[in-house]
């Protein structure tokens, strides 16, 4: 007779099984170990009490049984300990929830994250997401959080690009993390040991960015440094420059960028002797250069010479499978930094997943540290979310709001008319959107063809 129980166990640290309302029906004995609880007294109890006394943050069992799906998620005991979690729907013969399986590996030291993943085959992002902090933490290394398939991509071509010297420009919308990825690239790169300068081209008083940039001589100008300046670009010499915000450089001074780009070579204000210098560039913007190229604006032969490589970011939005792991890691980060132990409740999860996020990467960070440091008590509740993030969650649940009377033709082609403009700036291709609106791809292009590309 084949014990279940010791083949689970085998398998897991921990099992528990409840039914469709979250009612215990099994949980192994390991819950002794890692929550203090003895198993009996779970059984007929619904997890959900357990998880207000605070025994283990957060729960997911609400989700499952409400999305219908599986979820996983980093969950911490009150004996301080991180277990991976995974919940898994359970179906029975006529289709209905029956039930719900939770399984439990523990993952508190890096040696088990490590031998985990060689032992199970899948695990989850957010499981990948502890290793990543973990190590980043004991390495200083820049940690590059993400789980979606276009970040993967992402990810992947910049491995690649940090062991060639070919210059190679970030784009994307401000916020989306271009700094980290540079860093990321520099890391990668057989430069890694030496210096990594990070300008902001926009942040710089157009005045003093020449001399903030390229250096001066002895005696350049009044107000000087006597003994003179080195500039960024030298300092960076031998690694990596991450020139930021490219699109705000003067035209004056691209000019002097092509020059060390093409020669290697730099001259410092007020000095007539160039001096070598080595590094890789890295460029980023959010604007459009080729539309500024034809503007006048940007000079075409530095486009051209820094146009090498474009590595693209997607916004926030179009890869919200990455919201919760990023949520998650910031809220460590945070914790950690502030010495406080703060967790989200489960329903903050979905409300922030909900949410469009337009200041992408950096929007998120900012209201996880708010969250953290106004909080005052560990677990932070719906309420504690600013307003607007709801205000856009009940606009989106309350549906299609009519403003004013108009004939029936007009609202059914305005309301077509946004839903296509909405489809294509979050999906991208005709293929997509009508998957996403459950139409035929011919009927999505027609339907693109008249109410999007004809505007633009």
């Amino acid at each position: 007779m084949i014990d279940h129980e010791a083949v689970l166990g085998s398998l897991f640290d921990m099992v528990h099984v409840t039914d469709a309302q979250g009612k215990t029906l099994y949980c192994s004995s390991g819950y002794a170990e890692y929550f203090g609880i003895d198993p009996q007294d779970m059984l007929g109890k619904p997890i959900e009490d357990f998880f207000h006394k605070g025994l283990l943050l957060p729960t997911i069992t609400m989700r499952v049984i409400r999305d219908r799906k599986k979820v996983q998620t980093i969950q911490t005991t009150i004996r301080n300990r991180k277990l991976f979690v995974e919940g898994t729907p359970i179906w029975d013969q006529e289709g209905s929830l029956s039930g719900v399986v939770h399984t439990y590996v523990d993952i508190t030291d890096q040696d088990k994250l490590e031998q985990g993943l060689n032992e199970i085959k899948y695990i989850g992002t957010l499981y990948q997401s502890e290793i990543t902090k973990e190590r980043g933490r004991q390495k200083g290394n820049t940690a590059l959080i993400y789980r979606s398939p276009s970040m993967q991509q992402v990810a992947a071509m910049a491995e690649k690009l940090a062991q060639v010297e070919s210059s190679m420009i970030l784009l994307g919308e401000s916020g989306v993390g271009k700094g980290v990825l540079a860093k990321y690239i520099h890391e990668c790169s057989p430069r890694t040991h030496k210096p990594f300068v990070h300008i902001n081209c926009g942040a710089i008083p157009e005045t003093l960015l020449e001399s903030e940039l390229f250096g001066y001589a002895k005696g350049a100008f009044t107000g000087a440094d006597k003994d003179g300046k080195s500039g960024l670009i030298e300092k960076a010499n031998g690694g990596t420059l991450f020139l930021d915000e490219i699109g705000e450089l003067p035209l004056n001074l691209q000019v002097k960028l092509l020059t060390v780009l093409q020669e290697k070579m730099i001259t410092p204000i007020g000095s007539s002797v160039p001096r070598k210098v080595d590094v890789k560039l890295i460029t980023a913007t959010n604007k459009n250069l080729r539309q500024m190229v034809r503007d006048g604006k940007f000079r075409e032969d530095l486009y051209y010479r820094i146009h090498v490589v474009p590595l693209e970011i997607p916004p926030l939005r179009e890869r919200r499978e990455e919201i919760p792991v990023l949520v998650h890691y910031f809220l460590g980060v945070f914790s950690e930094k502030y010495s406080l132990d703060r967790q989200l409740s489960d329903q903050c999860y979905r409300i922030l997943e909900d949410y469009d996020w337009p200041g992408n990467v950096r929007e998120l960070e900012n209201v996880v540290e708010r969250l953290v440091v106004t909080s005052h008590e560990e677990v932070i509740t719906p309420a504690q979310i600013p307003r607007y993030i709801h205000a856009q969650e009940a606009s989106a649940s309350q549906g299609i709001k009519v403003e004013r009377v108009m004939q029936m033709q007009e609202a059914m082609e305005e309301v077509e008319k946004q839903l296509m403009q909405r489809a294509f700036d979050i999906h991208k291709t005709s293929i997509k959107v009508a998957e996403a609106l459950g139409i035929s791809q011919p009927s999505a292009s027609r339907k693109l063809r008249k109410w999007v590309f004809s505007r633009e």
